[in-house]
């Protein structure tokens, strides 16, 4: 008569496959329930404007730079073509008149808020299943210079008195892992011989940016700063 004689070893090697398997099932589903649901256009461009408005500086990055022996481009020339060292407001702007999503920028440099390096009104819009920032520069140069410390003097501002860059220089706007990237569609963006870029990549903390301008003609740089690297401005407010 045949015994049957018990395997030990098989069975915890059963119950070891059965745990493996119920572990992997498991760290599945968690995944599955962390995977972020796509955005809509509008709910995109509704968390841009939750992201975008907030005071920047990159003084970590012109700090950092200096002390690896690189560029920093100051006002009085020094630096020539390194890192700009820059100041950035983005203000949210309720201005149904101009748009339904707008955003009034000014930005300054080495601290010094009447060395306006940039100032203008972005509205964030959806055209053709693509989100797009337009840029509009202001006709008076001086007349809204440090409206980032006090919006009432935007109230008399209208819309005649902007005027927005064609639609070849909007920015284009995907989502690549939780950030905003915004670039200008490649040569599009075109007057004579000059051809202009720029790029933002946003993020919760930190908004970043480079630019230049290109020969159409023989494709040299023209104008850039850092060779063409990002700024990376920090949130600090």
């Amino acid at each position: 008569m045949k015994t049957f004689k018990f395997n030990g070893g098989f069975l915890i090697a059963l119950l070891l496959v059965a745990s493996s398997c119920k572990e992997k099932a498991k760290q599945t589903k968690e995944l599955e329930e962390r995977v972020v649901k796509e955005l809509t256009l509008n709910e995109q461009m509704d968390e841009i404007m939750r992201m975008w408005p907030g005071k920047y500086n990159n003084d970590k990055q012109c700090a950092e730079a200096e002390a690896n022996g690189e560029d920093v481009w100051r006002l009085d020339d020094s630096g020539e073509n390194g890192y700009l060292n820059i100041e950035s407001h983005y203000i949210k702007l309720d201005r149904p008149d101009i748009g339904e999503r707008v955003l009034y920028v000014e930005e300054y440099r080495d601290h010094q808020p009447d060395s306006t390096y940039r100032q203008r009104i972005y509205t964030i819009s959806e055209v053709d299943s693509v989100i797009r920032v337009k840029m509009w520069p202001f006709k008076d140069k001086k007349k809204y210079v440090g409206a980032w410390k006090n919006l009432s003097i935007l109230d008399s501002l209208s819309v005649e008195e902007i005027i927005p860059y064609p639609d070849i220089c909007d920015l284009m706007v995907k989502q690549v892992d939780g950030k905003y990237n915004m670039r200008m569609n490649g040569k599009d963006c075109t007057f004579g011989t000059k051809i202009f870029n720029y790029e933002v990549m946003l993020s919760k903390d930190v908004f970043a940016y480079r630019d230049k301008i290109t020969d159409k003609e023989t494709d040299s740089i023209i104008s850039t700063a850092a060779n063409y690297k990002f700024h990376d401005l920090d949130r600090i407010q």
